[in-house]
This record gives structure tokens, C-alpha cells and sequence, in this order.
């Protein structure tokens, strides 16, 4: 399985490392591809043979990139490695890594420069034409690495049959957009469903499920969360179809509901 690794950089430099034309190629396939460590969190008892297992802590996942940089005109060779490193920012700016196969996987993460780079040695650079190591950390504040999200849309005439396809490691908290007019509408998954206001024609309701930044929006960006109803139930992880309940009366040709499942994965390939 080929496999293409590319940073698209937060100043708008993009650097395809497996192309033909990119100055730059990696040694190596870079480390972190295997996803973020991890550590459990153990609950210790007086005279107790083990420990209780309480949860894991996933940390943060790190990118090291062996880089090679060679040009052929010595000016230029010290203008790409400065052009590279000043494209890596100071740690605050945000960069997208991708790790993309032949068939077709697409998978990213969002990072920042980790640490400190090592002294750049221009005088190698200069007359040797080669940097042949020039190693760089990269840090993704997440765990995870992510891939496109899944978004279908339905219309009433779809409601009774409405699912979404996932493939995610872990379970998940979807994103909805409702569209009106419609009655009374309820919405949920794996048997449960939560009933909401009525929406009126040409009104649009947002609503992110998450209850760590659970929210419900109008049109006019009004605040709709206090109906007093939330969601329990996650998307499950797997690659499975699940089903999704939507219910709802005097609806029209305008009326759609779209979910966003986003799509988590502990690894890169």
C-alpha cells in the first residue's frame, strides 16, 4: 500500500514530501502514525490483589519528520530550508498533516510545531548540497487522528429509512441541521429520541449534540437549548450502518434533516 504524507501549512505553504517536485523527502516514514500514547488510570486498595481499572487518559500524539532537503543551486538549497522552517511557525501556528494511501484513505491531523528546531547548518547546506537530516516534532492537541466527516441529508419522503454509514474507532456525537417547516419533530439513534419545538417554515436549527458543548441555535442565532431535552446515546464505534428515528407532521418540499457524524480513528493508516 503506497502511502503520500503531506503538511499543509498554516502561512499557505503546501509540502507533498513523497512528490517528485517537493525539495523536500523524508528518510523515514514518520513516527506517530501509530496514534497517541496512552496511560490507565488505576484506583489502588489497601490489601487489594491489582487495581482497579478506572479509565484511560489519551494523550497528546506527536509527528517526528527525518527531513532531507537537497536542491541543486547552493542559494536556492538555503532558501528552501529557510523557507521550510519559517513555514513551521513557533508552536502557536496550526498546520494539517495528512497521511493518505493509494486507496484512497485520507486521514489528518491538526498540529503545531513541539519543540525548539536544532541550529540549521548552512555551511553543510552551502557546499556539501545536501541537508541529509533535519529533524522536526510536530504535536496534534488531540488524540485522534480524523478524516472527512459523514453528513447525509434527508427529506420526509426519506425519514422512515434514515441511517448513516460509520467507520470511526470511537463513538461519536453527531451534529444536526433541521430545516422547517416541520411539526413536532423528534430525532435520535440507537433507541432513543428526543422530541423538539415545532420549526417554522424557512427556519434553520443547528444543534450539536455533544453535552460537553451541547447548544441549539435558530436562524437568527438565538439560543433554542432550553428545551430541556438532551442526548444520552452516542453514534457506536465500528463500521456499521445505524439507524436514525426521525419523526415529524406538515412537513414540505423544503423540509431535510442533516447529521454530521465526525469519524475518529486511534491511527493514521
Amino acid at each position: 500500500m503506497a502511502r503520500r504524507y503531506v503538511l499543509e501549512c498554516e502561512n499557505g505553504q503546501v509540502w507533498d514530501f513523497t512528490s517528485p517536485t517537493c525539495p523536500l523527502s523524508l528518510r523515514t516514514d514518520p513516527t506517530g502514525l501509530e496514534g497517541a500514547p496512552f496511560a490507565h488510570d488505576d484506583q489502588r486498595n489497601v490489601d487489594q490483589a491489582g487495581v482497579t481499572w478506572r479509565a484511560r487518559m489519551d494523550e497528546p500524539n506527536l509527528i517526528g519528520l527525518d527531513v532531507k532537503i537537497a536542491v541543486a543551486d547552493p542559494a536556492a538549497r538555503v532558501r528552501t530550508a529557510q523557507q521550510w522552517r519559517q513555514s513551521l511557525g513557533r508552536g502557536k501556528q496550526i498546520h494539517r498533516f495528512w497521511a493518505i494511501t493509494d486507496e484512497g484513505g485520507r486521514r489528518f491531523q491538526d498540529v503545531r510545531l513541539a519543540a525548539k528546531l536544532a541550529p540549521l547548518n548552512l555551511t553543510m547546506l552551502r557546499n556539501a548540497g545536501v541537508i541529509l537530516n533535519d529533524p522536526v516534532g510536530l504535536r496534534s492537541d488531540e488524540s485522534w487522528w480524523r478524516r472527512k466527516p459523514i453528513t447525509k441529508t434527508f427529506t420526509p419522503a426519506e425519514f422512515a429509512t434514515a441511517a448513516v454509514r460509520t467507520h470511526s474507532d470511537e463513538p461519536l456525537w453527531p451534529h444536526l441541521r433541521i430545516t422547517g417547516p416541520i411539526t413536532l419533530p423528534t430525532i435520535g439513534w440507537m433507541g432513543e429520541t428526543v422530541p423538539l419545538p415545532t420549526i417554522a417554515a424557512g427556519d434553520v436549527w443547528t444543534i450539536e449534540t455533544d453535552p460537553d458543548w451541547f447548544q441549539i441555535n435558530d436562524s437568527t442565532g438565538a439560543d433554542r437549548s432550553w428545551i430541556g431535552r438532551r442526548w444520552y446515546k452516542q453514534i457506536p464505534a465500528g463500521r456499521l450502518t445505524v439507524p436514525i428515528t426521525i419523526t415529524g407532521t406538515d412537513t414540505s418540499s423544503t423540509t431535510k434533516v442533516e447529521i454530521t457524524v465526525p469519524q475518529l480513528h486511534w491511527a493514521a493508516l
